[in-house]
This record gives C-alpha cells, sequence and structure tokens, in this order.
C-alpha cells in the first residue's frame, strides 16, 4: 500500500486547488473552457514523491460545474467534480493496477459545516495584474489553525470569469471571484499555482462529462482508511 499511498499524495493538489465555472452573463449558454494551471513546487520535497507529482493541472468547466484531472504519473488518475449548482463535491480515484474505481462524494451540509467551522476573513487588496489575459485581483484569505492561529493565503481572482458562486464547493468559499494564482503550504514547502491558458474556442465539453460513472462504487470508510493511512 506504500506504492498507492504515493501515487494518491495527488489528491492534496485535488483537494488544493479551487475552481473556475459561471454562466456568461447576459447569455442562457454556459461558460465553457478549459483552463491550464502551471504547477512549481519550492522546498523540501522528496525526490522519489516529487517525481510522480504533475506540473501542470487541466480544468474542465461547464456552467457552474468543473472537473479537474490528474495523471498519476501513468498509475492511474485522480479527478474532482465540483457542482455550484447544488454545492457538491465528487473524487474520482482510477487506478487500473490495483483494479481501483472508487468515488468519494461531500454532501451540501458537510461543505457548508466545513464553511461554518473555518469562517474565513477575506481582505480585498486594491492591486491588479493580469495573467492569462485576464485582469486579476489581490485578496487575502485568512483563515485559523487547529491552535487558532491565522493562516494568510494571498490568491490572485478574476470576478470575469466566474462570480463566486462555485467557490462553496472549493477551498475558497466566500471569495468574490475564481482563484488565478495561490500558494499551497505543506510540511515539505510550498506548491504554486498559477494559469498559464484559458482556452474557449472549440472545446468539447459536455455536462454529462460531470457525472459519477456507472462502474464507479462509493469508497468506504474503512477502504480510505487504508488507501491514505487514517487512524
Amino acid at each position: 500500500m506504500k506504492n498507492i499511498r504515493i501515487a494518491l499524495f495527488g489528491i492534496l493538489i485535488l483537494s488544493s486547488l479551487m475552481v473556475l465555472a459561471q454562466k456568461t452573463k447576459g447569455s442562457s449558454k454556459p461558460f465553457i473552457a478549459e483552463i491550464t494551471y502551471k504547477i512549481d513546487y519550492v522546498g523540501n520535497w522528496d525526490p522519489a514523491v516529487l517525481a510522480q507529482q504533475p506540473k501542470e493541472l487541466k480544468v474542465y468547466v461547464y456552467g457552474n460545474k468543473m472537473k479537474t484531472v490528474i495523471d498519476l504519473s501513468g498509475m492511474g488518475y485522480m479527478t474532482n467534480i465540483q457542482n455550484g449548482d447544488d454545492t457538491t463535491s465528487v473524487a474520482l480515484i482510477d487506478i487500473p493496477a490495483f483494479q481501483l474505481k472508487k468515488y468519494i462524494k461531500t454532501p451540501k451540509e458537510k461543505l457548508l459545516e466545513n464553511l461554518e467551522e473555518i469562517a474565513p476573513q477575506i481582505n480585498y487588496i486594491d492591486s491588479s495584474k493580469e495573467i492569462a489575459g485576464y485582469k486579476v485581483y489581490k485578496a487575502e484569505y485568512i483563515v485559523e489553525d487547529e491552535f487558532g492561529d491565522p493562516i494568510t493565503t494571498v490568491v490572485w481572482y478574476s470576478p470575469e470569469i466566474n462570480d463566486g458562486k462555485i467557490n462553496a464547493a472549493g477551498d475558497f468559499p466566500g471569495l468574490k471571484g475564481f482563484p488565478m494564482e495561490y500558494i499551497t503550504t505543506q510540511d515539505e514547502g510550498s506548491i504554486i499555482f498559477s494559469v498559464g491558458e484559458v482556452k474557449t474556442k472549440k472545446v468539447k465539453i459536455k455536462e454529462t462529462d460531470f457525472l459519477i460513472p456507472t462502474d464507479f462504487e462509493e469508497l468506504t470508510e474503512e477502504e480510505a482508511k487504508e488507501l491514505f493511512g487514517g487512524e
């Protein structure tokens, strides 16, 4: 199980990653796009672990729905589906070598409970720049750790692409736009996410792409503990 735990380190990327989605103003057609994040790692990362981590991330958007797929260095895929319409999140685990096709669904009640627990403070800063052709704005997203100490994440966000509705199912609930650039911190160091491209033309994305595949089964608590090393 050690190898699968290393492979599943990719879920940290999924859990750290916020999503992009909204309907274009004044139009009945959903906003559809393929967004590419560049990922940089800074710090004292184990070379064996780092070698398996992605250097970019593809995000697929259909209206208020988003799907992120990570290639686990050929071992399989980690997929996260977030739905801003019903405020739910689903993680798909697909690793053929272990004959593993499982999903973990987080319901609306749990997401709202998490939001109430973290009670974020968001400071909007009078500063802007351009990322991937979009004007983005600076914000400080502040939450408390288990000891009550503040953790501040600087986020550059764009209200032009997303008005923030889908953020309830991500890592930045309450933010008035989707994150174009931000940094997450792990024990080994930092992970820097920065959008390099937002592709909106000739993108083949269907609403059915955001459903749970019929050949996936729900992951039990016991299986989750075995896979992720929980108690």
